[in-house]
């Protein structure tokens, strides 16, 4: 008898009816290899009883709101049978059905694995948090990374995202700014598992193999996050003085004797608005650069003058006008991050002069707060010697007492503080003074005066600050040396996580199980290492009623299996799909088949990155660029990508590695390649071998090349067995037990009819019904492949049956915008364009075009083209040319040889190519108009010193040479007529006018 049990969120339901459930468990389908599926998927149906009603919290009444029941939520659910877990995995609810009052749910079961990969939903890479990589951008850092094997879970490899190649045949210089951080693959694979709660067991995937792997930066722009900006800017207003604690300052006296004595304080500004990232302290008024970046400081003050006169009686009359002004500075001044001052990086002077109407002695003159624009109590100004203040400008903003400081585009660094300084004083006002008959530069009661113009030096001062706001705002979002690295922002965007691990489990064919042990736990390996040799016999479950029935892998239905990544279109990949037909590093294996016709193809998220050398340094450089004949080399968004870290390399030819402090000379590179290394790896992350490569064998390095590649490496033993035809799929009928199920791994072999087999899939298993058909794999053991190497020339050898790369035959280098196509290509000047396919090419010159397979060209001009397929061309000092037949000479523009001369029977302009005209004038009169055609710039005359030819082949009708179209004459006559049977003229153009010679 069979006893079902069932645990929903691990309590017991029981069961009105048997479930009845047919199980289906899968490790892989033949026919579609890269395809994983769950272990399991069941649909099952509940009917309703008060457990299960409860459980659900009466879902199907709509009068009841759920209170910790959330179908949109995972239900862990166990099934078992005889004891024996048959299900364990999570329970959705898809339906609830009400029929005449009988409750049913409709419920789907899903395995851990396919619960895995529905956990992520359509989670992104930038959904996952790198914050703990943090750090700052600086060469210090930098170089701390360049380990092997790593030691951070991020680096920096050396990778052109935009250097034009510009001829260097020097020390090329590389900014810190010119450097950005690769991830490692392992990190992104653990945050992602770490976010739903999953753990991986797995040798490979802790293997420093894959270790080396890094997702390299691939945007276009490297530049803060919006949440990054955000917690660098703020906003504050509500101002006090520090040191009075209020928005006045302490009395003051006023100065008389010197220019550069003032009171000093910081203005605080209590409230903020906006800070995030607490970049402002509003009880010290200390803004903190937390990241270096390029910023715009904002302030506006608002001032207040308050005078008080003197409290004993004047000497003349009996009251005081002031002769004096209060003025200072409103100043953004910088300091290190230990408070020491570095510099003011922006100020303005103010003034603020009070009412010079008298007043009584212990009066106060206070300035108005809400001036008009018309006031002249508030204005900018100067200091001068002695001790005296000069009026420049009135201030005429619509607020004439708000004093602004703007600090714009200025940078930063991580650290620095920046305070709203006020200094102020009070000083005598030159034009009062000076209208003052009493008053000399030297004495000292410069303040007050009387009636009589006498001077007081009576002193009590205020300042009121009324309001003011401090602010910044990042200008360039782009990262600068110095920044602190929001790791978040090197990570590429538009990438599902569950598409991001299943191209890892594509690359390197791997097998994925739950753990028996551990429900939320996978266990992860390569498919060769994923079997083992343990036996599990089922002679005794066979039912031998029922056939065996055995497949040939012939019925696989795909004759091609293509493995390859995602094509890109930045420069090198175009150039080499363009030429070659095929994404980089793609690899194709043909079944030997007559009746198939399918292509099975799989594809990886990742694009390939070529690597790129130069004939003047051994470096070795991936690059992801784009080139135009406008703009040259630029930066472009590229497809993510993924390399191996290959650590420093030895160059024999030093670069600079440059930072703010300073040039450090290298004599080693951070590489990162598809190759481990570039002139002798040992592992290759292409499915194949390329067809070239865009370097070469420079500085007597030797190429020896590996096809320890992914295809190899991976799916070659598995292809050979599943397509070899003495391998067969074999189905077969067993008598499985509750145990059975429990206990069933497809990592092991199993064992009947005095053979051993793979299991591949149980098909239908129901307890109430345990004769189970499942299919197996009996396969011939193929030879595990063993990786070998190739030293290579440029392409003539073979490794493994594939032909080793040539070198840089599709494109090998980009100089002074040159797009030059290999190394039997000669380019001096710049923006000429010469493809791939081409032989025996040499340029002197700008922009010009030699398209694919030309052979022999010689070029000394600039703004020529010379067409597809055309073969022995020369262009000598000839410009803006069209070449589209073969054999042919141009010298000064024209051809030369067999194309030099045409026969023309209508009208027509000449053209500088041809230097003979035949005319045939037996049909009618013929023209020969010259129009301004000629060159490429105004006035489009013919070039000096032009000689044409014409010849009259006919006695009938008149050949006429007309040079009304370019203004000028020919010997003086607008025309030249020939009028005879083999008349002829010679003519030369001097620039002015045609000369008969």
């Amino acid at each position: 008898m069979v006893k079902e049990e069932l645990y929903i969120n691990g309590k017991n339901v029981e069961l009105l009816e048997s479930l009845n459930p047919n199980l289906t468990f899968n490790i892989a389908d033949i026919a579609n290899p890269d395809q994983r599926k769950a272990d399991f998927s069941k649909t099952i149906t509940l009917p309703a009883s008060k457990k299960i009603n409860k459980i659900f919290e009466h879902i199907f009444d709509v009068n009841i709101d759920l209170q910790t029941f959330n179908p949109n939520l995972r239900t862990d659910v166990i099934y078992l049978v005889n004891g024996e877990v048959q299900l364990d995995g999570y329970l959705q609810i898809k339906s609830v059905n009400n029929k005449d009052g009988l409750i049913t749910y409709s419920c789907v079961i899903i395995g851990r694995i396919g619960n895995f990969f529905t956990e992520l939903q359509d989670q992104e890479l930038t959904d996952l948090n790198l914050s703990s990589l943090n750090h700052t951008y600086t060469k210090a850092n930098q170089v701390a990374t360049w380990n092997l094997p790593l030691t951070t879970d991020y680096c920096y490899p050396m990778i052109n995202y935009d250097i034009n190649y510009g001829g260097l045949t020097s020390s090329e210089t590389w900014n810190v700014t010119d450097f950005f951080p690769a991830v490692k693959v392992k990190k992104y694979l653990d945050a992602i598992f770490s976010s739903i709660g999953y753990t991986y067991t797995s040798s490979f995937l802790t293997s420093s193999y894959f270790n080396t792997l890094i997702i390299p930066f691939s945007s276009k722009d490297f530049k803060l996050s919006e949440s990054a900006i955000n917690n660098l800017i703020f906003s504050a207003y509500n101002p006090k003085f520090l040191g009075s604690g209020t928005g006045s300052s302490s009395s003051f006296n006023g100065v008389y004797d010197d220019t550069t004595t003032f009171q000093s304080d910081t203005i605080v500004n209590q409230t903020e608005s906006y800070d995030v990232g607490g970049v402002y302290n509003n009880n010290t008024g200390v803004f903190t650069v937390s990241s270096a970046a390029y910023y715009n400081v904002n302030c506006m003050v608002q001032v207040q003058g308050v005078y008080n006169a003197p409290s004993s009686s004047p000497t003349s009359g009996s009251q005081y006008t002031l002769v004096s002004d209060i003025h200072g500075r409103i100043k953004l001044n910088k300091y290190n991050s230990s408070g020491g001052f570095i510099s003011t990086i922006d100020e303005q002077f103010f003034g603020i002069q009070g009412s010079s109407s008298p007043v009584n002695p212990n009066a106060t003159i206070t300035t108005s707060s809400t001036p008009t624009t018309s006031s002249t109590e508030y204005y900018v100004g100067s200091l001068n010697a002695p001790a005296y203040v000069e009026i420049d400008n009135i201030n005429n903003t619509s607020t004439p007492n708000k004093f602004y400081v703007s600090a714009n585009n200025v940078y930063l660094n991580s650290g620095e503080q920046i305070k709203l300084i006020v200094e102020y004083e009070c000083r005598g006002n030159d034009l009062k003074l000076f209208n003052n008959i009493n008053f000399n530069q030297n004495q000292s009661n410069v303040f007050w005066k009387d009636s009589g113009n006498n001077l007081y030096d009576a002193r009590s001062f205020g300042l009121n600050v009324l309001s003011s706001y401090f602010n910044n705002e990042v200008v360039n979002s782009t990262y600068v040396e110095g920044s602190t690295i929001d790791m978040n922002s090197a990570i590429p965007v538009k990438i599902k996580q569950r598409d991001f691990i299943k191209s890892l489990i594509n690359m390197f064919n791997l097998y994925v199980q739950p753990n028996p042990q551990n429900e939320k736990d996978l266990i992860i390996e390569p498919r060769d290492d994923f079997y083992n040799n343990d036996v599990i016999n089922w002679s005794s479950k066979i039912d031998k009623s029922k056939n065996i029935e055995f497949l040939p892998m012939g019925a696989l239905n795909s004759k091609e299996y293509l493995y390859t990544y995602k094509k890109d279109n930045d420069y090198y990949n175009d150039l080499y799909y363009n030429t070659w037909d095929e994404v980089y590093g793609e690899a194709d294996f043909v079944v030997n088949n007559d009746f198939l016709k399918a292509e099975h193809k799989t594809e990886v998220i990742f694009s390939p990155t070529p690597s790129v050398g130069q004939s003047w340094y051994d470096r070795v450089i991936p690059t992801i660029i784009k080139f135009d004949d406008k703009d040259g080399v630029q930066r472009t968004e590229a497809n993510i990508r993924i390399l191996q870290w290959g650590g420093l390399k030895s160059t024999d030819q030093q670069w600079i590695h440059n930072d703010s402090n300073g040039d450090t000379i290298k004599t080693d590179y951070p590489y990162a390649g598809m190759y481990n290394d570039p002139y002798s790896p040992t592992e290759d992350i292409g499915f194949n071998l390329t067809n070239e490569i865009y370097w070469s064998n420079v500085f007597n390095n030797v190429i020896t090349f590996s096809n320890n590649n992914l295809y190899n490496k991976y799916y070659k033993k598995f292809i050979e067995e599943i397509t070899d035809t003495n391998s067969k799929i074999v189905n077969a009928y067993f008598y499985l037990t509750p145990s059975d199920v429990s206990n069933l791994s497809f990592r092991k072999q199993y064992y009947f009819k005095d053979q051993y087999f793979r299991l591949n899939k149980v098909e239908n298993y129901n307890p109430s019904n345990p004769i189970t058909k499942c299919e197996f794999l009996k396969i011939k053991e193929a030879t595990v492949f063993t990786g070998s190497t190739q030293t290579s020339h440029g392409g003539t050898q073979t490794l493994g049956g594939k032909r080793t790369p040539t070198f840089g035959q599709g494109n090998g280098t980009l100089t002074n915008g040159n797009s030059v196509g290999n190394i039997d290509v000669n380019a001096v000047g710049s923006d000429n364009y010469i493809s791939g396919n081409v032989q025996g090419v040499n340029v002197t010159g700008s922009n010009n075009n030699v398209f694919s397979s030309a052979r022999n060209i010689i070029i000394q001009g600039s703004g020529n083209t010379v067409k597809s397929g055309v073969q022995n061309v020369q262009l000598i000092n000839s410009n803006n040319q069209t070449v589209t037949q073969s054999n042919v000479m141009y010298i000064n523009d024209e051809i030369q040889g067999s194309g030099s001369f045409e026969t023309v029977n209508t009208n027509f302009i000449p053209n500088e190519n041809i230097k003979t005209y035949l005319i045939d004038t037996q049909g009618g009169n013929v023209t020969a108009s010259f129009a301004a055609v000629y060159g490429t710039s105004f006035p489009y005359f013919p070039h000096v010193g032009k000689i044409w030819t014409f010849k009259k082949l006919h006695s009938q009708n008149q050949a006429i040479i007309d040079a009304t179209g370019l203004s000028t004459t020919i010997d003086g006559s607008a025309t030249h007529t020939l009028t005879s049977n083999n008349d002829s003229v010679t003519i030369m153009w001097d620039g002015q006018q045609f000369n008969i010679i």
